[in-house]
């Protein structure tokens, strides 16, 4: 999603040995039961995992996980060879492989230290692993009907259409991948988490497993929003083979395992709170400025906000109802977007505010709408492209709970929702489509969560993340022997999104020897949107302007 905020990937001299020196390619890579690199896509080694397709079934057949590892860098300024570090982006449904690709330099090897291997492996179902779970492109020509049958309302219809997609595509994927021996049944984190361990069981048979600095029959882990969940079942299935694990961007158990929806909060309406705060200390650089307080520039975004109102429209009769629905949860999706990565999305915001008010302006929102889903995307369900490879994990992981229920008992969490955030309603959409999905897993974890880990995981939150807040990470850590919490004042979906220097420094010595933060666990505010350092923590610098009560008011 934020591929364009990496620098181009570097090459390094690798430590390990490829066991066949040609070029390899996916589609010509045999999978084996041991880790058999070759030489692919530049600098990176491949390999294909073969692993039982049901850990509870092992006779039930084979699958395949794909593995690409950026390799260690054989003079490395921090020294010997620590070993390999797996990870997970998040999701679910997220390619691990193409985040090693995109980022594995310029990101991981550089957060932990260019003497680690970063591994990349595909979780069930998702892309390059095999059985796979394409059951969208399974019937293109359904595709296409579904395509035209909906029209977006953030109102009831708004959920309907969600829920009938997710009936449609649920059906489909029943047909084509639920059988024992598909993709289907065997997404859930649990048998992830399995796959983790073959892994890391692979690489202690290895020469590289054999030279690393750290045990090499440990789990060593970035984990990122669902990866952390990923991460925390691990470490509560073999607390034992816990290496060094940053979870980031800890999801409550709650969204996972489906439960407790009603009490899910969210700091999202801060965030947007914040657009207002730096737009105005940027000043006339910000091409939404204007007046002589952020209170002022809300008060221009709020009078062209509360014109999108639907709902006084259909009551009206107005002809342009449609329009202003689609223009509605066009502007609640960019707010979603936004939320997730304000360093790098608020600027593009602004100029979306300022194209919105010349709409209104000109009574042609549907314009606007059009040029906005050409950067954001289709945000009705049409849009929402390969939805099985997140339902595939998502629904499989509460157990199907919600399956065959109505929109009349999701409800009361779509109400909950849309009451703590003025983006709720985006939010209660990505659940929606478990709703029609039958396909049940082999195996689910659903506790109990913690242990007495081999090594001491570390949490990391952001203060205003929109899906994780640091609360999360703070609730999780007791349960995990010695776990430790870095909290970074910084608004985003995890750390990835703020480059705190502070954050970075503590992450980095915790791979180079386990040097956890102590009481020194705190990251202060740093540079921001636009480039700028406010002075205070954000939850001072929000409250003081008042937008607690601001943001009660934006609720269409």
């Amino acid at each position: 999603m934020l591929n364009s905020f990496f620098l181009a990937l570097l090459g390094l001299s690798p430590v390990a040995l490829a066991t066949c020196s040609q070029n390899c390619t996916w589609d010509t890579i045999t999978p084996s039961q041991s880790l058999d690199w070759c030489s692919c896509y530049g600098s990176f080694f491949c390999a294909k995992l073969d692993v039982p397709l049901d850990y509870q079934n092992p006779n039930l057949g084979r699958a395949s996980v794909p593995l690409i590892k950026l390799p260690a860098n054989s003079n490395s300024s921090y020294g010997s060879y620590q070993g390999m570090i797996l990870i997970n982006p998040g999701g679910p449904g997220s390619s691990s492989v193409d985040e090693v690709q995109n980022n594995g330099v310029a990101f991981y090897q550089s957060l932990a230290g260019d003497n680690w291997d970063i591994v990349g492996f595909e979780p069930r179902g998702i892309y390059r692993s095999e059985p796979n779970i394409n059951c969208s492109a399974a019937a293109p020509a359904q595709a296409t009907e579904l395509d035209s049958r909906f029209v977006p309302e953030v109102t009831e219809d708004f959920f309907t259409s969600y829920i009938q997609a997710g009936i449609t595509l649920g059906n489909r994927c029943q047909e084509v991948v639920g059988g024992e021996k598909d993709a289907g049944p065997h997404m859930s984190t649990a048998t992830n988490a399995r796959d983790m361990l073959s892994i890391v069981d692979a690489f202690t048979k290895t020469a590289d497993g054999d030279k690393a600095a750290k045990p090499s029959n440990l789990l060593n882990y970035f984990g990122y929003s669902y990866g952390t969940f990923l991460g925390q079942v691990f470490a509560s299935m073999f607390p034992d083979r816990v290496g060094n694990m940053v979870l980031d961007g800890v999801l409550s158990l709650d969204l996972p395992l489906g439960e407790n929806l009603t009490e899910i909060t969210t700091p999202a309406d801060g965030i947007i709170a914040s657009f207002f705060v730096y737009c105005f200390e940027l000043g006339p650089e910000c091409s939404y400025y204007s007046g002589s307080s952020a209170l002022d520039i809300y008060n221009q975004f709020n009078q062209s906000f509360v014109q999108l109102d639907p709902r006084r429209a259909k009551a009206m009769g107005w002809v342009n109802s449609t329009d202003l629905e689609a223009a509605l949860l066009t502007l609640k999706t960019a707010f979603y977007n936004s939320v997730a990565a304000p360093v790098f999305a608020f600027n593009s915001l602004s100029d979306a505010l300022v194209a919105l008010e010349q709409a209104i302006a000109i009574q042609n929102v549907a314009l606007w709408t059009e040029q906005v889903a050409v950067l954001i995307g289709d945000p009705t369900p049409a849009g929402d492209a390969y939805a099985e490879l997140r339902l595939g994990t998502l629904c499989a992981d509460q157990g199907n709970k919600w399956y065959n229920k109505t929109l009349e008992d999701f409800a009361p969490a779509i109400e909950h929702l849309t009451e703590v955030s003025i983006i709720g309603e985006i939010v209660a959409k990505s659940m929606l489509g478990c709703l029609g999905w039958s396909i049940e897993a082999k195996e689910v974890y659903t506790g109990p969560f913690g242990g007495n880990t081999a090594t001491p995981i570390l949490f990391v939150g952001n203060t205003y993340d929109p899906i994780s807040p640091v609360t999360n990470a703070l609730a999780a850590a007791p349960y995990y022997k010695n776990a430790q919490v870095v909290t970074v004042d910084a608004l985003g979906h995890t750390s990835r999104v703020v480059g705190n220097a502070c954050h970075q420094r503590k992450v980095n010595a915790y791979f180079q020897g386990t040097r956890l933060p102590g009481n020194d666990s705190y990251c202060a505010l740093e540079a921001g949107p636009f480039g700028i350092t406010l002075n205070g923590t954000l939850e001072n610098i929000i409250s003081e302007a008042d937008y607690a009560f601001v943001m009660e008011h934006c609720t269409f």
